[in-house]
């Protein structure tokens, strides 16, 4: 087996949570029962690794059987990504065959769902984006690297490719018809761009994030670093693509 990356690890760890949390439905309870309607809909390592790392929450709770609130998934997973994942790494250069073997059924678990992921395509764009539904949310739990404000007066400072990203982000609201800069900036409020470089520091993912209002909403769109489209910015909420 070619070594892991810690991060896809922790990807893995945070898609287990979130199943976790979201099965708690409104009232952000968990419980067994909720846990078990939820991994019937799931498969293979996907299924195991949900059903072991909630009992693994479960059993930390000092009253066991309690249902499982969504801060005690968030101090479960900062535990398994120190204890179960992190401390393996002993060369901090990804996870080897060796070192996975000494790991927990919940970490072993992880680094199975882990490459499944990764295999099936799953963009490592999605781990950040899968922690906030709105784009509040995010720039307030990510750190902003760069951030830069874009008028009309700046269009010759513009690369072709930041240019495009731009022009797509207008249209993740009504402004379908923009298909240049001049356009873009006349279609949005104060004719105003904000463009920035965001980093998840637990991963070490990184998207560029450009924002602007439409309405006195906020509108834009999410990209990788290589310039293709992850997300869109509607009213504020993030929808993934």
């Amino acid at each position: 087996m070619s070594r892991i990356a810690k991060a896809d690890v922790y990807r893995a760890l945070d898609h287990a949570a979130k199943t976790i949390i979201s099965a708690g439905g409104a009232d952000g309870r968990t419980s067994r029962a909720d846990i078990k309607a939820a991994t019937a809909n799931l498969t293979g390592t996907e299924k195991k690794l949900v059903d072991v790392f909630f009992k693994f929450i479960d059993h930390r709770d000092f009253k066991s059987g309690a249902q499982v609130t969504e801060k005690d998934v968030k101090r479960a997973v900062a535990y398994a990504r120190e204890h179960m994942v992190a401390k393996y790494d002993l060369n901090n250069n990804g996870l080897s065959s060796s070192e996975v073997k000494k790991m927990s059924l919940s970490g072993r678990l992880a680094v199975d769902l882990a490459k499944t992921l990764k295999d099936a395509g799953i963009k490592p764009s999605e781990g950040m984006l899968s922690k906030w539904t709105t784009f509040y949310e995010l720039t307030q739990n990510v750190t902003t690297e760069k951030r830069t404000d874009y008028t009309v007066a700046d269009t010759s400072k513009i690369s072709a490719d930041l240019a495009r990203m731009i022009i797509e982000a207008t249209h993740q609201s009504t402004y379908d018809h923009v298909t240049n800069l001049a356009e873009a900036f006349d279609a949005v409020d104060q004719g105003e761009f904000v463009v920035r470089t965001l980093k998840d520091k637990s991963t070490g993912e990184k998207l560029l994030a450009i924002d602007y209002g439409a309405g006195d909403n906020t509108y834009g769109a999410l990209f990788d670093l290589k310039g293709k489209l992850v997300a869109s910015i509607h009213d504020g909420d993030i929808s993934l693509k």
